[in-house]
């Protein structure tokens, strides 16, 4: 009845997750129903091989199956097993709980911590030192497996996050601007009052753009694919009307004389990170490019029509597989522009270039040359892509070196436990303390228990112990 309500309740919550997928993961739903199934076959397989066999006897239910022989196949799985995050220590805890003992949970661990040294020794003595002459040298395909291959697999973890940052990484794609936008604030103690904006901006490829116009005349780009870099160029014109009380504006205007600041800011879209599509530059013009406090009076009042304002942002700058936009590392080019101010019935505001780009044909107003870089595509591409390299030297590469570390660090201290000459007398005890818990006879598994512990404190009793019959 069990095994019937658990195969209804399983098809119902498959079912259930298939009726509801998006249809945007579509392709990845149809793998993840598969390995589901198949996970399920295969249960019941083994459920069905189980029933058929019986189940063992309870004195051989402390034999595991890695540890039941020594093999080579055994020795790298029970090393695997041992490696997995969590599984060696849920299992100990699991069957500490499950199983009738007379040991506390640490002294279980500490068992089983010596179980597992002794049969690993016992491995190794078998399979490498057995078949060791003393004074042969090591053969060059031993140096080969556990010398050369270490050696480019530690290369490799230290070069691959480069690689996937890299431009060279195979699995890029090209991550163009989607949209982009302007605005030009002005900002005083009393608040900030938004001057300039357009989303009316052309996105060109640098491969579209006519190869009359020679638009990077220092060779900034030289060093960037074509198919990532784009010519920004937006209307002069805003695309919101000026519409601010004369009160307020009259308030403002007397802010005006304790100081002022002019700020840019670029808005980006993008396709990819995920999470990170939108992108914002904003810049401060410096206190000797702005324009002065009567030019700009003037204009809010009606007796003047523009001021304008000198380096006003970068002519060039890249936004990176991250999400951060920066300047071109050779670009020192600044934009300067008059912002008008047209005294019409509604009143707007114009940003003109002052040295606007042929490419853009006849729209003079606010124009830049972005490079956007090339991000990784798939799964790995957008975890990747929510990590700087930073992030991921931090998080994976000095985990995998931490964990290298612990394994190559005071070897000195495990020689009295790993260089053991014989171990079948301590793995003899061990076995005896498992089946005297499965027989149920408790206190005999304490004093075996106790008896390995007096033999480890002991170097004396554990020289003696480990002496080859």
């Amino acid at each position: 009845m069990f095994y019937l309500f658990n195969l209804v309740l399983f098809t119902y919550s498959v079912t259930k997750y298939a009726w509801y997928m998006d249809p945007q993961h579509r392709h990845t739903g149809k793998f993840a129903l598969r390995a589901i199934y198949l996970t399920k076959a295969i249960s019941l397989a083994l459920q069905a091989i189980q029933l058929r066999f019986g189940i063992p006897h309870k004195s051989t239910l402390y034999r595991q199956f890695l540890t039941s022989s020594i093999s080579q196949i055994n020795f790298l799985g029970f090393r695997m097993y041992r490696a997995l995050p969590f599984l060696y220590e849920l299992r100990c805890v699991l069957d500490w709980s499950c199983t009738t003992t007379s040991l506390t949970m640490y002294d279980w661990l500490k068992l089983e911590d010596i179980h597992a040294s002794l049969f690993l020794v016992k491995c190794d003595w078998h399979l490498n030192r057995a078949s060791h002459k003393q004074g042969e040298k090591q053969t060059k395909m031993t140096k080969f497996c556990n010398g050369i291959c270490l050696f480019f697999v530690l290369l490799g973890v230290i070069w691959t996050p480069m690689l996937m940052y890299s431009s060279g990484n195979p699995t890029n794609i090209a991550n163009p601007i989607k949209e982009a936008s302007i605005s030009i604030d002005i900002k005083t103690d009393t608040g900030r009052l938004r001057m300039f904006e357009t989303k009316l901006c052309k996105k060109i490829s640098w491969q579209d753009l006519d190869s009359h116009y020679d638009l990077d005349p220092q060779g900034y780009l030289q060093g960037y694919n074509d198919q990532d870099i784009q010519l920004i160029c937006c209307q002069p014109d805003a695309s919101t009307l000026w519409l601010v009380p004369p009160v307020v504006l009259a308030s403002y205007l007397e802010s005006l004389r304790w100081g002022m600041d002019i700020i840019f800011s670029w808005r980006l879209t993008r396709d990819r990170p995920k999470g990170k599509e939108f992108v914002r530059y904003e810049t401060t013009v410096q206190d000797e490019d702005l324009p002065t406090y009567w030019e700009v009076m003037d204009v809010l009042n009606g007796t003047s029509d523009s001021f304008r304002i000198y380096d006003v942002y970068p002519r060039y700058f890249r936004v990176t597989g991250s999400g951060d936009v920066r300047f071109l590392e050779s670009s020192v080019d600044l934009v300067s522009g008059d912002l008008v101010l047209n005294h019409g019935n509604p009143q707007w505001w114009s940003f003109h270039d002052s040295n606007v780009s042929f490419g853009c044909a006849d729209m003079n107003g606010p124009m830049a040359i972005i490079v956007s870089e090339e991000t990784p595509q798939g799964i790995l591409g957008e975890t990747l892509s929510k990590f700087s390299i930073w992030g991921l030297y931090i998080t994976f590469v000095l985990a995998v070196g931490r964990f290298i570390r612990l394994q190559c660090s005071d070897l000195r201290m495990r020689i009295p436990y790993e260089n053991l000459p014989s171990c079948d007398r301590l793995l003899a005890i061990c076995e005896d303390i498992y089946a005297a818990r499965a027989e149920g006879e408790l206190e005999v598994e304490e004093v075996l228990y106790w008896t390995l512990v007096k033999i480890y404190r002991s170097p004396h009793m554990l020289l003696e112990y480990t002496k080859p019959d």
